[in-house]
């Protein structure tokens, strides 16, 4: 069993020995002294670096340290580990070892790691930039900023220059840390995001990942970040659109690898964002103290092309701007008469003294009770005339009392320029702790993203198996056995016969009562290769069918139209069981019109999943479906996909007429 030691001397040493401290690395050697843990020198060649005195050994340092920061090229990582590790230390930041090694950089990392396994000790890196927390310990391998701000949030990356640029936004964010992972030789994503689970100072978590290594530990830390109620966001890059299982099924043609990583961030209630911009407005948001209780927004503007182009980026991220209630308008017209007709988002620019008008007309807003967010904006830049700033300071410190007086409202302020704003808004917005935005797409949509955040549904007790381990068989099971093993999950199946002859064709067809479908007795896509015969009224068409399609064939009751709907999953091979529903039918790879989930899914989040996919399920069958789908992928590992494709939604009843179980 893989055992990973506390990361807390890894992540916040008390102590750290900086090894290899020289001239040529003075800018990191001068971030860890400046963060004011007590820090060591180890160089046996030096005196001392940026006036910390050097010393000959780790064994020779006044007290064994709990952090080791190898700032060592390559040919001598290995030895300043031993000399280390043989003080006593356990925890290594290596963040040499990358491509400056060439050839010599994997098997070195491999050699690392398999030491650092046999002492029982935590290893960050190879090839990574370290770890910082603007308020705590550092072992950053450059020069950072001190203008990053201490917070809640805390950020692993597996990219080194992703990592750096997060220390340099100005205090924007919040941070407990941000974390540079590398190589992940001995600790991972999983490793870390569990450690963030557990820590109190983190309310919020953003990832920049590249690859999950352990799929299931990460799964297992994203669960337990749910269960303690922390926001995770996240941004994958090198996603890959490639089918796990296209071959013989419909919903293995529609989850790819990127979008079974996307069901498991979905049933962990994370966040998933597409750009790195994205991702820092989001964690933002999700930095202030309070966050977004609900989605109606309202928002103020200085100009009417900015409040339209507000109002179509919140109406694409699903956010859309309600007009002002008439009690509001009505308010804003005897304040201010020049509001002819106030919308919303509202453009207040020329209406009065901007000193007067936007504070006032903000005021008037929170007092309504009609929004849970609320939003200025205002262009703010430090290359902008300064002779505006006045009334924009005005309108932030509105933000951030009426934030105070109102404790279900969030306040935020946004700006379409690019440029930073000025420093003194930066400071004074994170004192009033009011989210300070850029961009109107990536605002709306991460507003949207935290308003709007799917709910944690735990998981209850788990059930027996469901019975169908006979049936089960390597390869596509035939429809008729495919049915029974949904029937024996309580999913509805149109009832059917096997018939051997068109005479048991028809005699089976009597039994059901017309009209009937006769299908060719086989599992995959009988409809797309002419293999089914719906709407048979008559024995002779019974007869004539069985005939033209050979026999056996299966004889079912013809269900009346209605919606139809897809039921599946597909076992990703990093990710397992992605659960999916849809618009269904014969074109549903076409359309692609799902929602996608990790398995385990649970009536709750089965339910929300069906109302994501816009399908309506009057009879509750839907969501019994994925629930049943998602027990039998857990129980039964050899089942590699299933589809239940469709199921058709009528007036009285939900059942499933096709089905499709294939097993390794």
């Amino acid at each position: 069993m893989r055992v990973v030691p506390d990361l807390r001397a890894l992540l916040f040493p008390r102590t750290i020995a900086i090894v290899g401290a020289s001239p040529r690395n003075v800018e990191a050697v001068e971030t860890t002294i400046r963060s004011g843990v007590t820090t060591w020198a180890v160089n046996p060649n030096r005196d001392e670096v940026a006036g910390l005195p050097c010393h000959p050994s780790v064994a020779d340092l006044p007290e064994t340290p709990e952090l080791a920061f190898l700032l060592v090229n390559h040919e001598r990582v290995e030895a300043a580990l031993e000399d280390a590790a043989a003080a006593g230390v356990r925890a290594f930041v290596v963040p040499g070892v990358g491509a400056e090694a060439g050839e010599a950089a994997r098997p070195t990392s491999e050699r690392l790691a398999a030491r650092a396994r046999e002492l029982g000790a935590t290893l960050l890196g190879p090839n990574c930039m370290g770890t910082y927390a603007p308020d705590g310990p550092a072992a950053w391998i450059g020069r950072a900023p001190e203008t990053t701000a201490p917070g809640h949030v805390a950020v692993l990356c597996q990219s080194g220059s992703i990592a750096d640029a997060f220390l340099s936004l100005g205090g924007r964010v919040g941070f407990r840390c941000v974390v540079s992972s590398g190589a992940e030789a001995v600790i991972d994503a999983a490793d870390i995001v569990d450690f963030f689970a557990d820590d109190e100072e983190t309310r919020a978590v953003g990832l920049f990942l590249e690859t999950v290594r352990r799929p299931e530990p990460f799964a297992e830390a994203l669960a337990r970040c749910a269960e303690r109620g922390k926001i995770v966001v996240c941004l994958k890059v090198g996603r890959s659109d490639a089918a796990a299982r296209a071959a013989l099924t419909h919903t293995g043609a529609l989850v790819g690898s990127g979008r079974a990583f996307s069901a498991l961030l979905r049933r962990y209630a994370a966040i998933e964002v597409e750009d790195f911009h994205e991702l820092v407005e989001t964690l933002e948001i999700v930095g202030r103290r309070r966050w977004p209780r609900g989605a109606r927004i309202g928002a103020i503007s200085e100009s009417g092309g900015e409040c339209a182009l507000l109002a179509d980026h919140a109406e694409a991220a699903g956010i859309p701007f309600a007009p002002l209630p008439e009690r509001l308008a009505a308010a804003l017209r005897v304040e201010f008469p020049n509001f002819l007709s106030p919308g919303n988002p509202l453009d207040a620019w020329a209406v009065a003294d901007e000193t007067v008008v936007y504070p006032r007309s903000l005021e008037l807003m929170a007092g309504s009770g009609a929004f849970d967010v609320l939003l200025a904006q205002a262009d703010l830049s430090q290359f902008r005339d300064p002779t505006n700033d006045e009334w924009c300071e005005l309108t932030l410190r509105t933000l951030g009392r009426l934030a105070r007086e109102h404790p279900d409202l969030f306040t935020a302020m946004t700006t379409v320029h690019s440029a930073d704003p000025p420093r003194p808004f930066q400071e004074l917005a994170r004192e009033l702790d009011v989210a300070l935005l850029r961009g109107a797409r990536d605002s709306m949509r991460a507003l949207a993203a935290v308003s709007l955040r799917r709910r944690w549904h735990p998981l209850t007790r788990a059930c027996a198996p469901p019975p169908v381990a006979d049936l089960l068989r390597p390869g596509s099971l035939p429809e008729h056995e495919s049915a029974l093993v949904l029937e024996r999950c309580g999913v509805p199946v149109a009832e059917r016969r096997r018939a051997r002859t068109p005479e048991e064709a028809v005699a089976a067809a009597r039994e059901l009562g017309f009209p009937v479908v006769v299908k060719r007795d086989g599992p995959a896509h009988k409809a797309r290769e002419g293999g089914v015969v719906l709407g048979l009224e008559r024995p002779a068409a019974v007869r004539e069918a069985a005939s033209r399609l050979g026999c056996p064939v299966l004889v079912a009751r013809q269900v009346p139209p209605g919606a139809e709907v897809l039921c599946g999953m597909t076992r990703d091979p990093a990710y397992g069981p992605i659960l999916a529903v849809g618009a269904g039918g014969g074109d549903v790879e076409e359309l692609d019109r799902v929602a996608l989930c990790a398995a385990p899914v649970e009536r709750g989040i089965a339910a929300e999943l069906v109302a994501e996919a816009a399908v309506d399920d009057p009879h509750g069958v839907v969501s019994d479906t994925l629930v049943a789908l998602s027990r039998l992928a857990l129980a039964y590992p050899k089942i590699a996909s299933i589809d239940v494709n469709p199921l058709i939604i009528g007036e009285s009843e939900t059942v499933a007429v096709d089905a499709l179980v294939v097993c390794d």
